[in-house]
């Protein structure tokens, strides 16, 4: 399994680099261009799952990126960003006004990035979105990959609040790493 060191190294070996991260992040801030940026990051997750060194596309399939974010952000949508708007509004409801009220946020922020990775992983074994809904193997991916994300996870959350650009390369790193790590863990259940 590769680490976040080495997928580090090799995205800046890439002498355009910065380049198609900096397209992908004026993707990103554009409504609805924002899908093709997720596209390229859902290909670089399948890159990762391949376990394929990671290489940064080239932004030229348009159509296939954008097609690819819609898959992205509907699984990120449903097993991210719903349960922290549920989680959101639950604390938002509560009578008391406590710092201890925003306490079960936490877990819900902390996995809001990965539940939805362990989902796609799940979708791209055959590209089918009710391997997704599998919660045994949702779980299952969760709990023995949890050594392995909980790094990178709670530094990607700490990326978002940065920049675009910090939030676009560690979304590059985290997703390919993600898909890397999933697929790690198949290949030690096949074996075992």
């Amino acid at each position: 399994m590769q680490t976040i060191e080495q997928v580090s190294k090799r995205l800046s070996s890439d002498p355009s680099w910065f380049n198609k991260c900096m397209l992908g992040v004026v993707f990103s801030i554009i409504p609805i261009a924002h899908f093709v940026a997720f596209g390229y990051l859902y290909r670089l997750f399948a890159e990762g799952k391949a376990q394929r060194e990671i290489s940064l596309p080239d932004w030229g399939d348009w159509k296939g990126m954008f097609v690819d974010g819609l898959k992205l952000f509907l699984i990120f949508f449903l097993f991210g960003f719903i349960p922290v708007a549920l989680m959101s509004a639950l604390v938002g409801i509560s009578p008391w006004d406590s710092v201890f009220v925003k306490i079960p946020m936490a877990p819900v922020l902390f996995f809001a990035v990965p539940l939805p990775s362990a989902a796609l992983y799940l979708y791209l074994l055959n590209e089918d979105f009710k391997n997704c809904f599998n919660f045994q193997a949702l779980v299952g991916l969760m709990k023995a990959g949890i050594h392995a994300y909980w790094v990178p996870t709670i530094a990607y959350i700490g990326l978002l609040y940065i920049l675009p650009f910090m939030y676009f390369v560690g979304g590059i790193i985290y997703f390919y790493f993600m898909g890397n790590v999933f697929k790690n863990l198949q290949l030690r259940a096949d074996r075992g």
